[in-house]
């Protein structure tokens, strides 16, 4: 049985003569990259020390304060929005937003190196017009998501929290329950079965009584304390 003939491609930065000089980890690449990372840090830990939360301890803001300002929790009202829209009886969608479309973007990031492998070398006008497209591609992924951040955050009171929350309100008030599993399945149980609330309700505006404190009012009481709490 006569052997087919296998072609080898030598990869050129691999083709002889020996040897080469090749982009070693120690210490060039190590030395580069703790440097970077090393800078990275330090400007957050600039800007976390000149650039503070405006907040006066002698006077606490109140509930209604913080309109606008940006803070971490924008990524988690983001991330809600799904529990804020689909109540009642398009809650039945809500794995969607919650589960697999995050899941997607995850799968997504995995298959990055599948999608974009690396493939012959194109005509300069084609690898142009490729570079442009795949540019405004990484721009849209990015800008999608930031933009949605941002206008779900917009709206919050940020800096309003510790008006309430502070140990001076009362016992464990800046603080998680102390039995928080018991705290929900029981005492939360409790106070729904009383008929106080209607679980699941499709009823969520500012004065609703809407689900009893689930991501919805969590939501709600985010974006309006004064009037969900």
């Amino acid at each position: 049985m006569a052997h087919r003939k296998i072609e080898i491609i030598m990869e050129p930065k691999y083709a002889p003569p020996y040897p080469q000089s090749f982009y070693a980890f120690w210490p060039k690449h190590a030395v580069k990259a703790g440097t970077l990372i090393s800078l990275i840090f330090l400007g957050l830990l600039l800007l976390s020390y000149f650039v503070r939360v405006p907040m006066d301890p002698a006077m606490p803001p109140m509930p209604e304060e913080g309109f606008h300002i940006p803070a971490p929790e924008w990524y988690l009202m983001f991330l809600f929005q799904p529990f804020w829209y689909l109540t009642g009886d398009n809650a039945k969608w809500l794995s969607v937003g919650t589960f697999w479309l995050p899941l997607l973007a995850v799968v997504f990031l995995f298959l990055v190196p599948v999608i974009f492998k690396k493939r012959k070398v194109p005509r300069a006008g084609v690898k142009t017009a490729t570079t442009m497209t795949l540019a405004v591609f990484i721009g849209l992924v990015w800008a999608v998501p930031m933009g949605a951040v941002v206008s779900s955050g917009y709206s919050v009171k940020t800096l309003g929290c510790p008006s309430c929350h502070n140990p001076m309100m009362g016992q464990r008030q800046a603080l998680p329950p102390a039995r928080m599993g018991e705290y929900y399945r029981v005492e939360r149980q409790r106070q729904v079965n009383l008929g106080g609330y209607n679980v699941g309700s499709e009823d969520t505006g500012n004065h609703a009584g809407g689900s009893y404190k689930d991501a919805n009012w969590q939501l709600r009481h985010v974006y309006t304390p004064t009037q969900t709490w």
